[in-house]
């Protein structure tokens, strides 16, 4: 554990605290973060930059060099609840895109211990490699250094049949999840990743089988002249994948530079929330009632005029952002985190699905706003920084970690809420007034304490120049008590 002093000194160079029930544990720094007009560490759809695996915590991020116009990837590792990180620098591939799209994104494979990452990506060709079997479930007989890890390659091993020009070619957004242990499958790793540009790209999936290599899903969502744009992806306790999207329209971008930060087709013409679920694996999609409307099988992707995907009609202008949050609760309630702007002023909006699959859509409150030292219910923009959803699995609380989105602001709030008060009971749990420069993520496996975690909240975090870890107790009361 860390000092009371060391503690104080965090606490003032985050800024003002304010505390209900959450207290701060420890506060690291992984590295500098690159000065780069556009952020290249801890963007909402970086799924994961933090993860936990067998009591030893796992981050990437980019890091300066000596020449400003170049930036190397960089992993760290450090046996829970409070080692020292150590990790290294991977020499051998130098990102040059000031472009907050290209993320790096990690993924653990639980059967065999290999180490996947993917990074770098906004329409291009893959960048993927990964570790020699064991570095993640026998971390103290390794020696943790580059050379674990596989020269970068542009397809996925095992399938190397498959058309570069079809499924590795323009890629954005990769994701990684890990799959609970399920019956019918030995596959314990999906990815998922966009192929084509905004406005006209399709999601693909993919699963990683211990031991053996990757397999295709396949195409899920196709776009037919837009392109969805997920809040993440997630499996209930019943090993059932859902996930939530918005839809971007196409703009012709003939003679346009498309792969930079903010393309000529912007968040100006996202529209609607839609939602979709598989009971195995990504195959096949059943929609809010339970009709299918995607079979991976025979090569049927979900599309824009599916039956029954659209919850909420948004329309375009209408201030709905791309890639927010999402998450499930312990009852396989899903929950959505976005912003509209459809009473006039922009809002966040929680959208949440009941366990008689009826959604309700209701704005936070303003009134919050007077009780907060980020004012933080009355700051979302229409391109400001996306916060996150929180269900910490065995307490019956829902959490919104929010980013106030003033201008210069670095604040950063927790907010909770309940099924009792039909997640309308909004209050402040825990905040910051500086901190948070830009989206906040978090360590959704270390939450978890039925699958190795130690229920702490890790938040990964860019204050000012440095890429921090902090570390939240939640003291949250356990559900049934």
């Amino acid at each position: 554990m860390i000092s009371v002093a060391r503690t104080i000194l965090h606490v003032i160079s985050f800024g003002l605290l304010f505390v209900h029930a959450i207290q701060t544990v420890n506060i690291t720094k992984l590295g500098d973060d690159p000065q780069t007009i556009n952020r290249l560490n801890g963007e909402s759809f970086q799924q994961d930059a933090l993860v936990t695996f067998n009591g030893f915590q796992y981050a990437v991020l980019w890091v300066p060099t000596a020449n400003s116009s170049v930036r190397n990837a960089a992993i760290r590792r450090r046996s829970l609840p409070n080692g020292d990180w150590q990790g290294f620098v991977f020499t051998d591939y130098n990102q040059t895109d000031d472009d907050g799209h290209d993320i790096i994104s990690l993924g653990i494979s639980r059967g065999d211990g290999t180490i996947h990452l993917i990074w770098d990506q906004h329409d291009n060709s893959l960048n993927y490699r990964s570790s020699l079997a064991g570095v993640a479930t026998n971390p103290s007989a390794v020696n943790f250094t580059a050379q674990l890890f596989s020269p970068l390659s542009d397809f996925l091993p095992g399938l190397e049949s498959l058309d570069k020009n079809v499924h590795f070619i323009n890629v954005t957004y990769p994701r990684f999840l890990r799959i609970p242990i399920l019956e019918d499958t030995s596959a314990d790793l999906l990815l998922e990743m966009r192929v084509g540009q905004a406005g006209q790209g399709d999601d693909w999936l993919y699963y990683y089988t211990p031991e053996k290599n990757w397999t295709l899903i396949g195409r899920y969502l196709e776009g037919v002249n837009n392109n969805a744009y997920i809040n993440g992806l997630d499996f209930s306790t019943d090993g059932v994948l859902q996930t939530t999207w918005t839809y971007r329209d196409y703009v012709n971008t003939t003679g346009q530079d498309v792969a930079v930060e903010a393309g000529p087709n912007g968040p100006e013409n996202n529209h609607d929330m839609d939602y979709a679920y598989s009971p195995d694996l990504g195959f096949t999609w059943h929609n809010n009632w339970g009709q299918i409307i995607g079979n991976l099988k025979v090569e049927i992707p979900i599309v824009p005029a599916s039956a029954g995907i659209t919850m909420f009609g948004i329309p375009k202008y209408g201030g709905i952002l791309n890639q927010e949050a999402q998450t499930l609760d312990g009852k396989n309630r899903m929950h959505v985190l976005n912003r509209e702007n459809t009473t006039g002023i922009e809002q966040w909006y929680h959208y949440w699905r009941s366990t008689d699959i009826n959604w309700t859509r209701t704005p936070f409150p303003l009134s919050l706003a007077t009780h907060s030292i980020n004012n933080i219910t009355r700051t979302p923009t229409v391109i400001g920084k996306r916060g996150k959803l929180v269900s910490p699995p065995g307490f019956d609380t829902l959490l919104a970690i929010l980013p106030s989105n003033s201008p210069n602001s670095t604040g950063l709030s927790i907010l909770s809420s309940t099924p009792e008060g039909h997640f309308q009971d909004w209050k402040i749990l825990w905040e910051i007034s500086s901190g948070c420069g830009w989206e906040p993520l978090f360590d959704r496996y270390r939450l978890n304490m039925e699958d190795g975690g130690d229920g702490v909240l890790s938040l990964y975090l860019i204050n000012g120049t440095d890429v921090v870890v902090m570390d939240l107790d939640l003291q949250l009361k356990p559900m049934g008590v």
